[in-house]
């Protein structure tokens, strides 16, 4: 069967070439019809224009230049306009091109298409049937309101003037100018009053009144002023050379908003003649103005980055229930702001290489770390300077509690360790380590990515603890294989040493990069915000953004979830590197026994070596006699058996000679004999421990220079430094401490010293027999002995032995953990947390042994009774020697002595029964070091039975009440 198809397919069969008429109908077309048998009426194309100009409106200049900058809200037919046309094109006849005309070529005129034909059912049904007339006002058209006006209203008084009637089209082109922050034909920006004004009043467009033209015009001005307000923003803070970084990244977000409405609202693909469409097209972009123009008020109140975004943080959480779209726009800001200060936190604890000048003690603040010069008194007269950094409270953003912000600033501090005394470190090696693939401290608004982040921050911290692990071991940093060599040729470049090759190679690489397409500039780039931004006023942007934030996580716990992980793994890190470094490689543990061995006297070689050198009246004196060599044998002070006092220099050293250096070989050899000299030991001891003099006040002085004083001994002190990085741990303020506790020990020893000679005074063959037993003399001697040996007991065994003990028990357990590879002692350890251990233990010290501030008048009394024992000890030292000149007399001063001393320790031991019973005393506020107390002492010494020792002296100094029932007697 041969089928047509509208070819002429018999004629010129052979003619290959053969031009068919393409204007000829199908055979398919449709018979011939009545135009009336169509459901809708062609339209005639050829129609002049003289015809279709009753249904068609020309394009005025004006609505042209509107149309560049509109979106297709226009209605595609007008109301106005007849429904009824005549077709003339004949479905039948198919019609042919003139000769000569090219079908493809555009009418030079164009015109727009006819409105839509206005079908009903009842049209339909019956050809003549008219619609009837509406009687509403509101779908009658503007001019009838506009006629209804000018009925209703009565005529304006000369002084009000005449509305002035606009075009609308006029009108909206001039809204949207001044929505975009721009002058027109009716508003102008007036720069000295930072705001627009109108320049035409009284006036409306058709089918609205004069007082809602001008509630709209009103929206504009505040949309305009908004506008306007936020670019100044901008500008000001580019050109002002204070600006903060925050700040100018909030300068740089508001730039990328401004830059997504102007490129959004500028370019509209249709007219808008509805002042109603072009309100509902400002509304978001409005909201958007509105709340940044908020933001950057509270912002530029803001004196630093840190109360920028504490500020910003707070504002965020007020303004982001205007909307439920403007929630993740007001996110993305809070996180590009914030962006700057998290690079400076990144830096700090060692996730990136730091930005800029590396944060140093020789440098300023920077974020919540600053350098400080600490001055404290290390003796009176003497003021020593210590530079260290210190973490600034009023620095942290709102965001961060104060315990992160602590844990931040200890890991970034014991970082600067390892930078220093171990670079090979893989956590110093920022860049070549597994910190390069560190997670990015960012923020996290929903939960996946605080999933995502918490399982990063695992991997991470588990591969960057194995090449810890290696590194320990052999002392190399290896690369893990999962590190990628993209970062080593990110952008490096280094012509010496490279080969011509492989200059090219880089050079082309680099020219592939430069080459690369620009992003769009359409609203699809890969900026989220300017994307956001740009889609405000699409029908789609509502629902997805609500879908999206339905069930996000609240701003409040935004920052807990997205930092804490990644803080937490890096603080364990660090913190357990620090820790094992200190006590595998630094020798923390044996610098520590030091200060225990003889600043606490706790060693017993050095402690008895340094007593017979002070005290022992039969070694050789070193004093320098006129007429009398010395033997060169050991000598010692002879302190109490002497009247010239203080020592000279050459003094000192021949007697303390080689106490140290033989007493620190003796305990760290067993006793065996160190090879070498005397001078080479000397010189090795650790951290440089020798004997020095103790700077002392006038009136010190003076009190120094009497043998028979209880402050005989106060100018002689050890020194002590310790070796970088130990300084962290052991501090120029422990040592202070420290130098306290050993002036306090060593009048109390040489208080042992003198009670104990007592009773060989007593016991001496020069002592006349009448005399040698004197119950007063007797009774004194033992009350004293008592009274020196329990408070000695007291100070050595409970304030420092029992102490100290906890403390070693602490690090005891710490080097367990370290010996057993527990990572997990960085989570709860740290050098911040070890040295406030250190500090708390000294501190715990000095309030049993009544060495604080608030405890000077019971030490002042102490003292007074330690006084009274030295006169006492010297009356009998002179009746033993033979040199009392008048008995009688002497008798009644000792008895007179004896009744000064009851009373001074009836009192001492009133006040002892006081304190302890005194509620909340030895009770140390919860503060910084209270947790360390805890984590020593337990939790009781937080209270007062746990922290009082006091009744521990009372008990040792009068079991059975002999100084009460004493008190109760003089009573």
């Amino acid at each position: 069967m041969e089928v047509d198809f509208g070819l002429n397919l018999g004629e010129e069969r052979g003619d290959a070439f053969a031009i068919p008429d393409l204007w000829k109908s199908s055979v398919y077309a449709l018979p011939s019809a009545a135009p009336s048998s169509l459901l809708f009426a062609a339209p005639d194309f050829d129609a002049s224009r003289e015809q279709l100009g009753h249904s068609f409106k020309l394009i005025d200049a004006e609505s042209v230049l509107f149309n560049a900058f509109a979106l297709p809200f226009q209605p595609f037919y007008d109301s106005d306009a007849p429904s009824e046309i005549t077709s003339s094109v004949d479905a039948d006849q198919p019609r042919s091109p003139e000769a000569g005309t090219d079908i493809w070529q555009l009418a030079d005129d164009i015109i727009e298409l006819n409105s839509a034909k206005h079908i009903s059912w009842d049209a339909f049904l019956d050809s003549g049937h008219k619609e009837p007339v509406t009687a509403y006002i509101t779908e009658a058209g503007p001019s009838v309101f506009d006629a209804a006006l000018e009925l209703r209203v009565h005529a304006p008084s000369p002084e009000d003037g005449v509305d002035n009637i606009l075009q609308a089209g006029a009108f909206c082109t001039c809204l949207l100018s001044l929505g975009l922050g721009r002058s027109s034909i009716l508003f102008e920006y007036d720069t000295e009053a930072k705001k627009f004004r109108q320049k035409i009043d009284r006036c409306r467009i058709s089918g609205f009144t004069t007082d809602t033209t001008q509630s709209l015009t009103n929206q504009f001005l505040e949309y305009g002023n908004n506008t306007r307000h936020l670019e100044d923003f901008v500008e000001s803070t580019y050109t002002s050379s204070k600006s903060i970084p925050c700040l100018v990244a909030l300068a740089d977000t508001v730039s990328v908003v401004l830059s997504a409405l102007q490129a959004r609202l500028s370019i509209l693909p249709s007219p808008v003649d509805s002042v109603l469409q072009l309100q509902a097209l400002f509304y978001n972009p409005g909201l958007v103005l509105s709340c940044f123009s908020e933001i950057t008020a509270v912002a530029s109140t803001a004196r630093f980055d840190e109360e920028l975004l504490s500020l910003l943080y707070l504002e965020i959480q007020q303004l982001e229930y205007r909307s439920g779209w403007l929630r993740d726009i007001l996110l993305d800001v809070l996180s590009r702001v914030a962006a700057p200060w998290l690079e400076f936190v990144s830096g700090w604890i060692g996730l990136q290489k730091e930005v800029g000048i590396e944060m140093d003690k020789a440098g300023r603040r920077k974020g919540f770390v600053r350098v400080e010069l600490k001055k404290f008194a290390d003796d009176p007269g003497s003021e020593n300077k210590e530079v260290d950094y210190e973490l600034a409270h009023e620095f942290i953003p709102a965001f961060i509690t104060p315990e992160d912000a602590q844990m931040v600033f200890e890991s970034g501090k014991a970082l600067r360790f390892l930078k220093t005394h171990h670079p090979a470190h893989p956590l110093a090696r920022v860049e070549s380590a597994p910190c390069s693939q560190a997670p990015t401290l960012d923020w996290r608004f929903s939960w996946e990515d605080v999933e995502k982040i918490e399982t990063k921050s695992k991997e991470y911290e588990r591969s960057l603890a194995a090449a810890i692990k290696r590194y320990s071991k052999h002392n190399v940093t290896e690369k893990p294989a999962y590190v990628s060599d993209l970062h080593h040729i990110a952008m490096e470049f280094e012509v010496f040493g490279k080969s011509g090759d492989e200059i090219k190679a880089h050079i082309s690489t680099s020219a592939a990069a430069i080459s690369q397409p620009l992003l769009p500039l359409d609203g699809s780039s890969l900026d989220s915000l300017h994307s956001r931004i740009f889609k405000i006023s699409s029908s789609d942007i509502v629902p997805s953004y609500c879908d999206l934030s339905a069930f996000a996580p609240p701003i409040s716990l935004t920052p807990l979830l997205s930092f804490c992980p990644i803080f937490s793994a890096q603080a364990r890190l660090i913190n357990s590197s620090c820790v094992r470094l200190f006590f595998k490689e630094h020798g923390l543990r044996s610098h520590l026994s030091l200060q225990r061995n003889f600043h606490l006297l706790g060693d017993g070689v050095f402690i008895s070596r340094l007593s017979h050198a002070l005290f022992d009246p039969e070694l050789e004196t070193a004093e320098r006699r006129q007429g009398i060599a010395r033997s060169g044998g050991v000598m010692g002070l002879n302190l109490g058996s002497r009247d010239s006092w203080p020592p000279a220099s050459s003094e000192l050293r021949l007697a303390l000679m080689g106490v140290l250096a033989e007493s620190y070989y003796a305990t760290v050899n067993d006793g065996q004999e160190h090879k070498g000299g005397y001078l080479s030991r000397e010189s090795e001891l650790p951290g440089g421990l020798s004997f020095a003099i103790r700077e002392l006040s006038q009136d010190e002085l003076e009190k120094c220079m009497d043998p028979h004083s209880i402050e005989a001994l106060d100018f002689l002190r050890l020194q002590y430094k310790p070796p970088s990085p130990l300084d962290v741990i052991i501090t120029s303020t422990s040592l202070h401490k420290y130098d306290r506790l050993f002036k306090l020990l060593l009048r109390t020893t040489r208080m042992l010293y003198v009670v104990n000679q007592l009773f060989r005074d007593a016991t001496s063959r020069t002592v006349p027999r009448p005399h040698a037993i004197d119950p007063v003399v007797q009774k004194f001697r033992i009350e004293v002995h008592h009274f020196v040996a329990a408070v000695s007991s007291y100070f050595f065994e409970v304030s420092v032995d029992a102490t100290w003990a906890k403390f070693e028990a602490k690090l005891d357990e710490i080097e367990r953990h370290i010996d057993a590879d527990d990572t997990g002692i960085g989570q709860l350890e740290s050098l911040d947390r070890l040295r406030e251990y250190h500090e708390r233990v000294l501190d715990q010290i000095m309030f049993a042994a009544l060495l604080r501030k608030r405890q000077e008048p019971v030490m002042k009394l102490l003292e007074d009774i330690f006084t009274i024992i030295l006169t006492f000890a010297r009356y009998s030292r002179t009746r033993a020697l033979g040199l009392q000149q008048h008995p009688k007399d002497d008798n009644k001063e000792m008895r007179s002595l004896y009744l000064r001393f009851r009373k001074r320790v009836s009192v001492f031991v009133s006040v002892c029964r006081g304190l302890s019973a005194k509620h909340g005393y030895g009770h140390k506020a919860s503060g910084d070091g209270s947790a360390a107390i805890e984590e020593l002492f337990g939790s009781s010494s937080l209270k007062e039975e746990g922290g009082n020792t006091i009744g521990l002296l009372l008990l040792k100094l009068e079991m059975n009440g002999y100084y009460s029932g004493l008190t109760r007697g003089m009573g």
